[in-house]
């Protein structure tokens, strides 16, 4: 699966991904992908709860068979 940031800049190909996370910097919550050592912000979000129903919406784009994904806005996404 395809997933294009945010910011329409990147697009990281999950399947080789090793992990998407979430962390709290500088006051705001991104969303970040690790491929071999080196992370790409996918997104910013006001909230961690808005973050993590990013993850969520990923994780069923993934297991539903979707090839590609886009990362939301933060005010597309509702808690």
């Amino acid at each position: 699966m395809l997933i294009r940031s945010q910011n329409k800049e990147l697009l990281v190909n999950f399947n080789v991904s090793s992990g998407i996370e979430i962390e709290e910097q500088n006051a705001k919550t991104v969303v970040t992908s690790y491929i071999t050592g080196c992370s790409y912000l996918l997104g910013e979000y006001s909230t961690k709860e808005k973050a993590l129903k990013v993850l969520d919406m990923i994780q069923e784009a993934y297991v539903n068979g979707h090839i590609d994904y886009q990362m939301p806005e933060d005010g597309g996404v509702e808690v």
